[in-house]
């Protein structure tokens, strides 16, 4: 089984130290692991304990520069290596699904290179796990005359707080397969998408299976209410439900189901056999 798309690779996941063999050899490695984050592999997310370089360059004019991240700033690790019998992990970073202007001027190393330290890293959860999720309003995956599935408004929540939504032309044009991911370790160009609009989002809170985000502006297409005259609101309750549908013998969806503000929404992926 494969997905439809073939253009974003998936990254790299490898847990952490090797213990040694032998008391002396076994008390040198975990002496010398207890420096790394172990129990940690790809896709997670860690913060810098200091400002630092980490692999990830920035356009200035024609050129690229290497960009020094701040003390606390947000990173995701994108592929780790370790050899047999070391304790040294190594991983590669790039700063995950941020605000498209933003992501448009960022460059990422592709091999692991930066020591995974606990002197530099700690490892983070996000407040807002559907964050990057991509959701399309409906109740599940359609298909229409065209053989088009991604033909439906969507929006995601990004890691630097910016709702981030996609018309229904849109979509078509990024995501007629029904395969969009903004979120994939690699942020090419394949899962960075110019947003029809996008909106500044200033409050966050998760409760139980529903998290609340209040942002700035109206955003047409999205069910927001409006509290005052810069602040509106969306409830965005994850159901706990699944759907699928086969269109073919060979091409099916799969999805889960949400509502915003009790509007049926849905996040899933497309396939074929």
């Amino acid at each position: 089984m494969k997905k439809l798309t073939h253009k974003y690779a998936t990254a790299l996941m490898l847990l952490g130290a090797v213990a040694g063999i032998g008391l002396t050899a076994g008390t040198t490695t975990a002496h010398a692991s207890n420096k790394y984050l172990s129990g940690i592999g790809g896709n997670e997310y860690v913060r810098t304990k200091r400002a630092m370089y980490v692999g990830i360059y920035q356009k200035h004019g024609n050129t690229y520069k290497p960009l020094l991240k701040k003390k606390g700033a947000l990173l995701k690790i994108n592929g780790m290596t370790q050899k047999f019998g070391s304790p040294v992990i190594k991983v590669g970073f790039t700063s995950g699904a941020v605000h498209y202007n933003r992501l448009s001027k960022l460059r990422f190393t592709s091999t692991p290179t930066i020591p995974l330290t606990k002197a530099n890293f700690k490892k983070v959860s996000l407040k807002a796990p559907l964050r990057t999720t991509v959701l399309r309003a409906g109740k599940g995956f359609k298909q229409d005359s065209k053989l088009n599935y991604g033909n439906g408004s969507a929006f995601y929540l990004t890691l630097d707080n910016y709702i981030q939504y996609y018309s229904k032309p849109a979509m078509l044009k990024y995501d007629g397969g029904g395969t969009m991911v903004v979120d994939n370790g690699h942020n090419d160009s394949y899962s960075n998408f110019k947003p029809t609009v996008s909106a500044k989002m200033t409050k966050t809170t998760v409760k139980g299976n529903t998290t609340t985000v209040q942002y700035n502006k109206y955003i047409k297409g999205i069910p927001g209410k409006k509290l005052t005259a810069h602040k509106y609101q969306i409830k965005i309750k994850n159901l706990k439900t699944h759907g699928g549908k086969y269109f073919s013998e060979e091409d099916h969806g799969s999805w889960d189901n949400y509502t915003v503000n009790n509007k049926p929404y849905f996040s899933g992926m497309m396939y074929t056999d």
